[in-house]
């Protein structure tokens, strides 16, 4: 049998940094307060939390009053390693709840940002047509926001039919798509957008795209109105946005 290596376990001064001690521990102090004011009686920590919350403020106040940080620091630890009560486990286990909790609420803004980039991608793009349809943009223009590597794309309706490379995958997704409205199924602007993704992240079967991880937004000249407005997926594109679990925002 292989001995498996040693892995030391994380240390109190691993934990409390060597700069900004007394930030740290005022932040420390705060957070623990937080949960202290929700104790009860029955709660078991709560003595030791109270007393580690009274040594935080000891820490801040050494430093306050001339303490150097280094010894101010040393001591502390000292404390927590020689008569700690059950607090400082309790920080350490609320301080990771906590930091998930904020890793989780960072990633959903990131993503949520993401998704909203496809609709600027789109405005942005549609904004050097004023006038509407032309010869270079069609009667729609689309973004597409891919969450798994945060880059955008645009395409514009027509644009796929005549396109340099037409992705062996794009053109999968396409089959058994029936068209149900006046245009093409390949001439949507979704599928010229989506075509670029797949050339640039060299795709090379369906099952690479992960479902709910790509977004698209549509814009549409409406010539009687005489501007752009939002749209959804059309039929024709709803068919092979679903086989990806890919959004329309």
């Amino acid at each position: 049998m292989t001995d498996q290596p040693h892995v030391a376990l994380p240390t109190v001064g691993d934990q409390v940094p060597t700069t900004g001690v007394k930030k740290w521990a005022f932040g420390a102090r705060t957070l623990l307060d937080g949960f202290f004011r929700k104790m009860t009686i029955l709660d078991i920590e709560k003595d030791g939390v109270e007393l580690l919350m009274k040594r935080l403020s000891r820490l801040e106040l050494a430093i306050i009053d001339g303490t150097d940080e280094a010894s101010a620091r040393t001591a502390f630890i000292d404390w927590v390693e020689e008569k700690d009560e059950g607090g400082w486990a309790y920080y350490l286990t609320k301080k990771a709840e906590v930091d998930r909790q904020e890793a989780e609420a960072q990633a959903k803004i990131r993503h949520e940002t993401i998704i909203a980039s496809a609709r600027e991608e789109a405005v942005s793009l549609r904004k050097k047509y004023p006038g509407g349809k032309g010869a270079t943009v069609g009667t729609v223009i689309a973004g597409l926001a891919d969450t798994t590597t945060g880059k955008t794309y645009t395409g514009t309706s027509g644009a796929y039919t005549h396109a340099d490379k037409r992705h062996s995958v794009m053109e999968e997704l396409l089959v058994g798509v029936s068209q149900v409205e006046d245009w093409p199924v390949n001439a949507c602007a979704e599928v010229d957008a989506m075509n670029k993704l797949l050339i640039a992240r060299k795709i090379t079967k369906k099952s690479e795209i992960q479902a709910e991880t790509l977004y698209f937004h549509a814009e549409t000249w409406n010539s009687t109105a005489g501007k752009w407005q939002a749209r959804g997926a059309c039929k024709n594109c709803g068919v092979w946005l679903k086989k990806i679990g890919a959004g329309h925002i």
